[in-house]
């Protein structure tokens, strides 16, 4: 063996790599327009028949216009500058990195499906000034990132999700799509928000990449209410089972492997939502107060299962997970 051979340190190694475009991106290059999709979010209640109608419509427009030379030069102009912010960050090339994040901070609006996330999204977007309406849900709204590569099995606890190297690669590239379509679309925001479930299961993920310039909003509610609101024409106890094992994973997944480095809030749903974001307007002295709602209870939900001691044993697993890094987390009592 040579001299140089027995002083080898370091190798550098050339792979190719498959990563995923984002169908924002792909909606973004074609010009879709944001408003048309939050209009059924806001006005429709995003009935899943004409939300899939509308994807599909985009779907179609995108194809019209995919093969063209006009679209691939964008297309191909955006990359570029998503695969530049992938290699500095994976590179640590702080120079490249620092004008997506510099000034700014990043609000994540975590938590289960159908627990206020959207309300609480939109609410804090308009007190800090980001402009969700004018931006693509597919890029802002539970489609980024792609769920995933974030997470597999989502009722397992050692899921390895984004620990896996190909998940974890993907994971970036999907979000650096993100930072240089908001930097292009949003550059005077101060602050950036995702509302994004699969980012639940990916809290120390963040605090890799973000830091301490991260909030995250923990929204909550009964997991009984998530179910007997999920349009199901007939609900039973392996609905809820299931949904219990879920509720249970990803609450506890947030905390259990790191203490964020941002700020953590716990949002629950119903009244405390209103006064939570009543909170933030009065801290920051934006708008008027919200009204306060009345949110209907349920009473003809599965009492024996969430009053059985396997269900009070899951509860008090997640608050003990909470409590481990001297958070609260709250169990909602009444299923609202």
């Amino acid at each position: 063996m040579s001299e140089k051979e027995k002083n080898i340190k370091t190798l550098t190694m050339t792979s190719k790599m498959n990563v995923p475009i984002s169908m924002g991106t792909f909606e973004y290059i074609a010009g879709i327009d944001p408003k048309e999709t939050w209009k059924l979010v806001t006005e429709g209640g995003m009935e899943i028949e004409d939300f899939d109608e509308l994807r599909n419509k985009h779907h179609d427009i995108v194809g019209e216009q995919i093969n063209t030379k006009e679209y691939q030069e964008k297309l191909q102009k955006h990359l570029d500058e998503v695969v530049k912010l992938y290699q500095g960050i994976i590179e640590k090339k702080g120079d490249v990195v620092k004008p997506y994040i510099e000034g700014r901070t990043f609000n994540f609006v975590l938590g289960m499906p159908r627990t206020g996330g959207t309300t609480l999204y939109q609410a804090m977007s308009d007190i800090y000034e980001w402009p969700w309406n004018d931006l693509l849900l597919s890029m802002t709204h539970n489609f980024m990132p792609n769920g995933k590569f974030c997470v597999e099995h989502l009722a397992t606890e050692y899921d390895m999700g984004w620990r896996l190297p190909w998940n974890f690669s993907s994971l970036v590239f999907e979000l650096c799509q993100f930072l240089v379509y908001a930097n292009n679309e949003a550059p005077d925001s101060e602050h950036f928000f995702i509302k994004s479930s699969a980012l639940s299961y990916a809290v120390k993920f963040l605090n890799f990449l973000f830091g301490n310039r991260a909030n995250y909003y923990v929204t909550v509610r009964h997991p009984g209410a998530i179910v007997q609101t999920s349009g199901a024409e007939e609900i039973t106890r392996e609905d809820h089972i299931q949904n219990m094992s879920i509720w249970t994973n990803l609450y506890s997944s947030i905390i259990r492997e790191c203490r964020p480095v941002g700020n953590l809030y716990v949002v629950e749903y119903g009244e405390k939502l209103t006064d939570f974001i009543n909170s933030v307007l009065e801290k920051e002295k934006k708008g008027e107060r919200i009204e306060e709602t009345s949110f209907f209870e349920f009473e003809d939900y599965d009492k024996d299962f969430y009053e059985s001691d396997s269900v009070k044993q899951m509860f008090d697993y997640v608050k003990a997970s909470w409590k481990l890094f001297d958070y609260n987390f709250p169990i909602p009592d009444k299923c609202i």
